[in-house]
C-alpha cells in the first residue's frame, strides 16, 4: 500500500505535543486544513483525496461520506460524534474513531469553575478588585453548600461533575432517561423528571449528547419552570438551547445568570446579544483545553489511526459493525 493521505481538521491536535504529529507523519503525508471547522461544501471538494481524517467539529454527513471514496478512518478529536453520519460511514466502509474519556475531567472541573464564578460573581469582582472598588463592588454572592445540582445527561462528565459537587455539600439530581435508577442511587444521585429538575434545581448543567430530537431542548418553556435565583450552564452543544428564548429569560430575569462554553454559532456574531448582557459568562469552547485532555485525545487519535493503516483493530471505534463490511476489506486489511 502506498503512503496514505492524512487530513488533520482538528485546531489543536499535534500543536501541544508534536510527537503525536511526528507519529503519523512516519507512516503518511498530513496536510492541515487551513480554514477549519469545515462545513459540507468544502468537505465535499477535497474528501475524495484522503485516507484518513483527524476529525473537529466538521459537518461529516452523509453527502460527504458518500463522497469519501478512498477514506479508510474519520478519527473524531473528541467524545462527540454528532457531526458525523455513522449510519453513512458505516455504510461506506468508514471505520470512526473517538476518544472517550479523553477529555471528562477537563470539561467536569471547567463546569465548576463556570458554576463558581456564576454563583460567586468573579468576571465583576474581577473587574471591582482592578478598579480599588474594595466596597460597593464587592456585592454578593451565594455559597454552593445545601443547593440542589440538577444535571442533564449523567454521562461520564455529568457523573464526574456530580462527584464534584458532592464534595460542596450539594444535593445532586439528574434527569437522565437511560441510566437505571438503581445505578444512579448507588452513585447517590436522584432521577428525576426534566420538569422536575428544571423547577427546583439552583443551579442546571448541560452535559447531555446532541440529536435531533434535543435541538433546543431548553426554550422559553423550559426556562420559564426555572426559579429566578437559578444559574444554567452549558459545556455541552450550544444547539441544545434556544438562544433566543435565553436573552429574552436573562433580560426578563427568569433566571438569575448563564455560563456558556458553547454556542448554536462559533465563535457568535459580533451584535449577538449575548456578549452584551452583564449575567452571562462566555469561554471559547474550552473545556477540553487542558494539557492532559488534549495529550490525551491526541495519543488516542494517533493510536488508532496508525492501527488501521498497520492491519490492526483500533481501540476506539463508534461503529463496530462497519468491521464487517465487504468495502472495508478491500480498503484495508484488517
Amino acid at each position: 500500500m502506498s503512503r496514505p493521505k492524512i487530513l488533520v481538521t482538528s485546531r489543536s491536535y499535534g500543536r501541544y505535543y508534536p510527537d503525536q504529529l511526528e507519529r503519523l507523519k512516519s507512516i503518511g503525508e498530513v496536510v492541515f486544513s487551513e480554514s477549519a471547522p469545515l462545513k459540507e461544501e468544502d468537505l465535499l471538494r477535497v474528501i475524495g483525496e484522503y485516507d484518513a481524517v483527524v476529525a473537529g467539529v466538521d459537518e461529516y454527513t452523509a453527502r460527504v461520506l458518500d463522497a469519501a471514496k478512498n477514506l479508510k478512518i474519520l478519527a473524531r478529536y473528541g467524545v462527540g460524534i454528532d457531526n458525523v453520519d455513522l449510519e453513512a460511514a458505516t455504510r461506506n466502509g468508514i471505520i470512526v474513531t473517538y476518544t472517550p474519556g479523553a477529555n471528562t475531567n477537563a470539561v467536569a472541573e471547567h463546569t465548576f469553575a463556570l458554576i463558581m464564578a456564576l454563583v460567586r460573581d468573579i468576571p465583576k469582582l474581577n473587574e471591582a478588585g482592578k478598579q480599588g472598588l474594595w466596597g460597593k463592588g464587592r456585592g454578593l454572592g451565594r455559597e454552593l453548600r445545601g443547593k440542589i445540582l440538577g444535571i442533564i445527561g449523567l454521562g461520564r462528565i455529568g457523573r464526574t461533575v456530580a462527584e464534584i459537587a458532592k464534595g460542596f455539600g450539594m444535593t445532586v439530581i439528574a434527569y437522565s432517561p437511560r441510566v437505571p435508577r438503581e445505578e444512579a442511587e448507588r452513585l447517590g444521585i436522584r432521577l428525576v423528571s426534566l420538569e422536575e429538575l428544571l423547577s427546583t434545581a439552583d443551579i442546571v448543567s448541560i452535559h447531555t449528547s446532541m440529536s435531533p430530537e434535543k435541538y433546543h431542548m431548553i426554550g422559553e418553556r423550559e426556562l420559564k419552570m426555572m426559579k429566578k435565583t437559578t444559574y444554567l450552564v452549558n459545556t455541552a452543544r450550544g444547539e441544545l438551547i434556544d438562544e433566543a428564548a435565553l436573552v429574552k429569560a436573562l433580560k426578563e430575569g427568569w433566571i438569575a445568570g448563564a455560563a456558556l462554553d458553547v454556542l448554536e454559532k462559533e465563535p457568535p456574531p459580533p451584535d449577538s446579544e449575548l456578549l452584551k448582557l452583564e449575567n452571562v459568562i462566555i469561554t471559547p469552547h474550552a473545556g477540553a483545553h487542558t494539557w492532559e485532555a488534549v495529550k490525551n485525545m491526541g495519543d488516542m487519535v494517533t493510536e488508532d489511526i496508525i492501527a488501521v493503516f498497520r492491519g490492526e483493530k483500533p481501540k476506539n471505534i463508534a461503529n463496530p459493525e462497519v468491521l464487517e463490511k465487504e468495502n472495508l476489506r478491500a480498503k484495508i486489511k484488517l
